[in-house]
């Protein structure tokens, strides 16, 4: 097989993050604690993405060292969760998440875990794992994935 050949190969396999979600209180000072605990512990922040709805935030991250942010920042008080997969961001009304759990039924896609993470403004935001991340987010769509 030639190179092309291969990067086209390896571009087209599902390459996993493992990101870091933490829901906490929409306030002054949260990603300054955050980043701050992440900094103590020599830990190098990759992406960080934040969602709000209403009250509460998700804060999604990816970092250098995955284990030790996890530990370093449920030590520091932060309900924080890795997620290898989505989280997304659905209205929160009755069937939508029916509507989710059917589209990957129809995609043939396993939900190895689902976590509500938050429910405020009219909407939830939902981490899930999935036995196929690629099939997941073609049938999920990026409209509602964070």
């Amino acid at each position: 097989m030639d190179q092309e050949n291969m990067d086209q190969e390896n571009m087209d396999q599902d390459n996993p993050v493992n990101r870091i979600v933490i829901m906490a209180d929409n306030e002054v000072g949260v990603i300054a604690d955050i980043t701050g605990a992440l900094a103590a512990a020599s830990i190098n922040i990759e992406s960080l993405n934040t969602e709000s709805a209403g009250s509460r935030g998700a804060i999604i991250l990816t970092v250098d060292d995955y284990d030790h942010a996890l530990y370093t920042l449920n030590q520091a008080g932060f309900k924080a969760v890795g997620d290898d997969a989505l989280v997304i961001r659905l209205p929160d009304e009755p069937g939508a998440l029916a509507g989710v759990a059917d589209r990957m039924k129809q995609a043939g896609v396993n939900i190895q875990s689902m976590h509500i993470l938050n429910r405020q403004a009219g909407h939830a935001m939902i981490a899930l794992t999935t036995d196929n991340g690629t099939l997941a987010r073609q049938a999920i769509g990026s409209d509602f994935i964070v």
